[in-house]
């Protein structure tokens, strides 16, 4: 009988703010424990909030494990690492007079808008260990600034959104950021020639790869449900294109480096599009035994039921071009706010842009008027990828930028 225990220790401040004041601190401490017993056929689960008894724990998985609910896959096992990730404003205290500094600098700085929201810093501690060897343990620290704008003549309840998250207290980048952002929302610009422009995105904005997380999504990779079926190893894309499933810190991944099964990818990362080449979709154990693909290391599933193939992060690799040479002398359209767009069936993509903005590569030059824009998924990962810059914008944390010809 393998037995596995699954601890994770969540901890978390977080400044309110409402019209560019503190409104109130909230504080979490969310310790979750889960019991697993193995018998190679099924699995029995118990979990628990706070403080427990890991002997009725024990007892509550053995009641599960008589339920027969299948689970075939092996544990993991023979393996040990421990991380420790630190960043700053982890204390309560620095947090809260952070954030009065950066609202204190945005009233004198931008007295025409409101800000709100929230200011986060975090702990995610986890553990799995078995007794097969297995013993992995990840302490991430992170700190999350995130604002939106409103303009105080304007009706509508969002006009512009600001923000970073990272390991270090970058003051002065996120407030020229902001400034940025409101002062090119006031200069509003007169409309564009319809036409084929460059667009920039947040390489991190979901918006415009969301496709390729179903496209790339195991269970309906393997059973033909995908626009990637039966194309593995094949030359799909851009050969700019590299598409990583990552759990690597570096990447902006706050939880484990491991998955809910305990599998560990080399750099905590694994290609599933390659140099435009189709490797793999994402998986979890089952997904990769039942239709003989790789184990990528992408279960989720709650602390307290059996591990099932969840949803990764994915980051594309960066080029070795500045956002500005990507740009090659162009300006292009950077957009902010997009909603109400989607992907068909078939690949093609459209959306509204609410906000964006004229852009130099270094500087948002205006507000554009409302645009719509639009493209296939293979053309904005084909021939009019041109690729996610080397910088970050601004020099913030895990802003890299993504740029693509569209139709606008």
């Amino acid at each position: 009988m393998t037995e596995e225990k699954l601890v994770v220790h969540y901890i978390e401040n977080a400044v309110k703010i409402v019209q560019t004041r503190v409104s109130s601190l909230r504080k979490k401490d969310v310790l979750r424990t889960s019991v697993r017993l193995y018998d190679g056929k099924t699995m029995g689960v118990a979990g628990s909030l706070g403080e427990c008894d890991e002997k009725e724990l024990n007892t509550r998985a053995k009641r599960s494990l008589e339920l027969g609910i299948p689970y075939p896959s092996e544990a993991t096992k023979d393996l040990e690492r421990e991380e420790y990730v630190q960043s700053d404003l982890q204390n309560s205290a620095e947090l809260l007079e952070a954030t009065e500094e950066i609202l204190e600098r945005l009233r004198i700085d931008q007295p025409e808008f409101s800000f709100s929201h929230i200011f986060r810093s975090s702990k995610i501690e986890s553990q799995l260990r078995n007794n097969l060897g297995l013993n992995l343990k990840s302490s991430r620290e992170s700190v999350s600034l995130s604002l939106v704008i409103k303009d105080k003549k304007s009706s509508n309840i969002i006009d512009a959104i600001t923000g970073y998250e990272g390991r270090k207290f970058q003051k002065k980048r996120f407030i020229e950021l902001t400034n940025m952002i409101c002062d090119a929302y006031k200069n509003q610009l007169e409309g564009i020639e319809e036409g084929e422009y460059p667009v920039v995105f947040m390489s991190d904005d979901i918006t415009y790869y969301k496709k390729l997380y179903e496209s790339l999504n195991g269970m309906l990779f393997a059973t033909g449900g995908s626009l990637l079926s039966g194309k593995t190893d094949m030359k799909v894309f851009s050969e700019k294109v590299t598409l990583l499933q990552t759990r690597n810190v570096m990447d902006g991944f706050n939880e484990p480096f491991f998955d809910s099964e305990g599998t560990v990818n080399d750099a905590d990362r694994f290609a599933l599009i390659e140099n435009g080449v189709v490797r793999s979709p994402y998986t979890d154990k089952k997904t990769a035994s039942t239709y003989s693909l790789p184990l990528t290391g992408s279960a989720g599933g709650e602390f307290d039921g059996l591990p099932e193939l969840g949803t990764p992060m994915l980051k594309f690799s960066e080029s070795e071009e500045t956002i500005k040479q990507l740009l090659g002398g162009q300006k292009g359209i950077f957009v902010l706010i997009a909603s109400g767009g989607d992907f068909t069936q078939d690949g093609h993509f459209a959306t509204p842009a609410q906000l964006a903005f004229l852009f130099d590569g270094e500087r948002f030059i205006g507000r554009l008027p409302e645009i719509s824009i639009s493209s296939h998924l293979y053309d904005m990962f084909g021939k009019d990828f041109r690729g996610v810059s080397s910088n970050d914008f601004l020099g913030l944390e895990n802003a890299k930028l993504t740029v693509m010809n569209m139709k606008v």
